[in-house]
């Protein structure tokens, strides 16, 4: 099935094309729907699908793509990734009815695994609630907690139905919340080794670090037990 893979960007124009490019070369046939949190370098001259006029943060960005992507099957992914052959085998797990969100393999430029996943556990100390997964476990589709939003594949209805990324975070656990609340909707989240995409992870720039602390409280305010 076609994919509208969703990518918000924030300068470092050169990370935006490469990924771009990775995605010509792997899966041409699927729409990209660029959305530009008001970027100040090259990235202002490019084609992209939204532009708006200063930096709105990762949800909102997402949400816009979402409404303005035309298939049933959407993919959000960081613009500091490149992804490989075969990476959007991972949404085949989007065909199960009770499948909320799904995530690939993610790598470091090196090879070592990145997140297999991401664990939730809020006994954690605040900050530590969220952790990747880097253990490489399974070679088969297996459910996790939660996956990242730096590759996160779901089918249109149900991020309606889960009414989209939470804007009141701000580039930070906005993946973890959705993750949340598909859980709390009786929908599983399901991490598939069989793709793989590499992160740069953070390259993208410095936002995703000013808000940490308001991040953790929402998340915890939402979804701790205690």
């Amino acid at each position: 099935m076609p994919v509208s893979i969703i990518i918000p960007c924030f300068n470092r124009y050169e990370l935006t094309a490469a990924c771009v490019d990775s995605i010509q070369q792997h899966s041409p046939d699927h729409e990209i729907v660029l959305v530009d949190n008001g970027s100040t370098d090259e990235t202002r001259f490019a084609n992209v699908t939204i532009r708006n006029d200063k930096n709105r943060g990762f949800a909102v960005a997402c949400n816009q793509g979402a409404e303005a992507a035309t298939h049933d099957l959407l993919v959000f992914l960081n613009n500091d990734t490149i992804v490989h052959q075969n990476w959007l085998a991972f949404v085949r797990n989007l065909s199960r009815d009770d499948v909320g969100c799904v995530g690939p393999k993610l790598i470091f430029p090196s090879g070592r695994i990145q997140s297999a996943g991401v664990g939730i556990n809020f006994d954690n100390p605040p900050g530590r609630e969220a952790f990747n997964l880097h253990t490489d476990w399974s070679s088969e589709a297996v459910e996790v907690a939660a996956v990242t939003g730096a590759c996160l594949g779901i089918r249109r209805d149900v991020f309606v139905e889960l009414g989209g990324f939470d804007t009141g975070f701000w580039n930070g656990y906005e993946d973890v919340d959705l993750c949340l609340a598909a859980t709390a909707a009786g929908y599983s989240n399901i991490y598939d080794p069989v793709a793989k995409v590499t992160h740069l992870e953070s390259q993208s720039g410095p936002e995703r670090w000013t808000a940490v602390a308001a991040n953790v409280d929402r998340l915890r305010h939402k979804w701790s037990p205690k």
